[in-house]
């Protein structure tokens, strides 16, 4: 984070969408959509919360950013702040151990060191003392550790916030020689949290390229993040050359007008298209909550959080970017997606004044038909039907000055009855604290069991008891993608399941497994 005045004036830079009136095209344009072309894996769309500066969420405003329901925003990720004293950690608990009970990812960012670590010895500026770099390393671990226990693991830790910028408020400076020695000296210690840096506030490729080519440091970094404060996302082909995933870590538009003004909200949608089309695996906005974040400081949705719920709610954890006509008019931005239990997913921003006509072609894995959602400046996550689709393509209008969302509709076939489920036991693991446990699946019908997607829904979970590795939800139950699509008659499909029991709670559900069908 930087001086709101210094972001506001980068910002006004670019955020204004066009407004121009162009004339209608005399056809409809296409986009085509190809399954076969992937790109990068999403891990999720996200926001920061802010306790310990503002009021924490409440419950009710967990349920309305982490959920998938009607009117919600469908976060699936969470950034944390790292407090510089371990006294004040624990205040982050409740929200994290809510928000991982939903299987959201979590993950913290230091914003300075403990003052007595520092050339300073203030935790405003100044930088880690080198002969720090061992016990700085254990302050994070600990915090990781603490987090763990609490029933809220880390998915990723953070070195530093905005290493390469002097502000007035809580900070410390790094180069990127200072983060290589790090990584070279403590690296090896974050087993159990994967590394994340170096969160440039311009997602500076002059602060992670050295350390990317250093192979003694690049090797500990697990995720290259960044910030987007006066600059336009891109993508980073050396860092996915090195295997790493690039993580949009924060970023907000504007904070000088109300979150629900739509002129100042579309540029979000717009954004969130360039982040995707640039590669990126997260995107992950400022403040939850604030009068010109997700949520309002009343708890409701704000405009730019149903911009977010576009995207966020629909394109899941897991899921892949496809290929698909990026442009099909000049104002018109086209991404899609699908994810391993078949749902394809095609956003479109129309950031112009005219409606567009577009005509879909789906190259493979077309769908039967899709549901359309549309957030503008009259309507929020608007649900606009079901629209069939014949010979592999639909035509559709998109609305001027808004983002759609196009979803598949599948078709479900219970066949829990034609099979024999049997579950093993469940070990814990102390490090992790997750229960794992296997079941499989034997096809006792003559005939096989097969469909698009052949999915394992547990239903009637406890409420503190969360699956940690699936891969979505029906209906508010998590379920598991089989990893065959067909069972033949007397084959047995065995899946993996890894738990999050923080209470300690009898462990039982319902097991249904479905055919899938798009």
């Amino acid at each position: 984070m930087i001086k709101a005045s210094l972001k506001n004036a980068v910002i006004a830079l670019y955020a204004l969408p066009s407004l121009a009136l162009m004339p209608v095209a005399a056809t409809a344009q296409t986009i085509d959509v190809n399954s076969n072309t992937t790109y990068q894996v999403v891990r999720g769309f996200g926001g920061h919360n802010g306790v310990g500066w503002i009021p924490d969420l409440t419950a009710d405003q967990v349920e309305t950013a982490f959920g998938t329901g009607p009117g919600q925003v469908g976060l699936s990720i969470m950034r944390m702040r790292i407090d510089s004293s371990r006294q004040a950690w624990e205040r982050q608990v409740p929200t994290a151990r809510l928000a991982k009970a939903k299987g959201v990812t979590l993950f913290a960012t230091p914003w300075s060191p403990p003052a007595s670590m520092k050339t300073n010895n203030n935790i405003i500026g100044g930088r880690l003392l080198p002969a720090d770099y061992p016990a700085y390393a254990t302050h994070l671990l600990d915090f990781a550790a603490m987090m763990r226990a609490n029933g809220a693991q880390l998915h990723g830790i953070s070195i530093q916030n905005e290493p390469d910028i002097a502000v007035t408020y809580e900070s410390c400076l790094w180069s990127p020689d200072e983060l290589i020695g790090f990584l070279q000296s403590e690296g090896g210690r974050f087993d159990t949290v994967k590394l994340m840096g170096p969160e440039s506030y311009r997602f500076s490729k002059a602060m992670s390229d050295p350390i990317l080519n250093n192979a003694a440091a690049a090797q500990h970094l697990d995720i290259v993040s960044g910030h987007l404060y006066g600059v336009t996302p891109s993508d980073d082909p050396l860092a996915r050359g090195k295997g790493k995933e690039l993580w949009m870590t924060e970023h907000y538009t504007d904070s000088s007008s109300d979150a629900n003004d739509w002129v100042k909200a579309l540029p979000v949608g717009v954004e969130l298209h360039k982040s995707m089309l640039s590669n990126h695996s997260a995107y992950v906005w400022w403040y939850i909550r604030r009068s010109y974040g997700l949520l309002t400081e009343d708890g409701m949705v704000s405009k730019r959080g149903h911009i977010m719920a576009q995207y966020a709610k629909h394109v899941r954890p897991g899921y892949t970017r496809i290929g698909a006509t990026e442009r099909p008019y000049h104002d018109v931005l086209v991404t899609a997606y699908k994810g391993g239990d078949g749902k394809l997913v095609v956003v479109a921003v129309n950031n112009g004044a005219q409606r567009r006509t577009v005509n879909l072609r789906f190259a493979s894995n077309t769908p039967r038909t899709l549901l359309r959602y549309m957030t503008s400046a009259t309507a929020n996550q608007q649900y606009l039907g079901e629209h069939a689709v014949t010979n592999g393509a639909a035509s559709l209008a998109v609305e001027p000055l808004s983002v759609t969302t196009l979803v598949n509709q599948p078709a479900l076939l219970d066949a829990t009855g034609s099979l024999k489920i049997s579950r093993s036991g469940l070990s814990a693991n102390r490090f992790t604290g997750a229960f794992s446990g296997s079941i499989s699946f034997t096809n006792v019908n003559p005939n096989p069991i097969r469909g698009a997607a052949l999915q394992l829904v547990l239903e009637g979970l406890p409420q503190d008891v969360t699956l940690g590795n699936r891969n979505g939800e029906w209906n508010g139950a998590p379920y598991l993608t089989l990893p065959v699509a067909e069972i033949a008659p007397g084959a047995t499909v065995t899946v993996n399941t890894s738990f999050a029991n923080p209470s300690m709670a009898n462990i039982s559900y319902t097991p249904r497994v479905l055919s899938v069908t798009y």
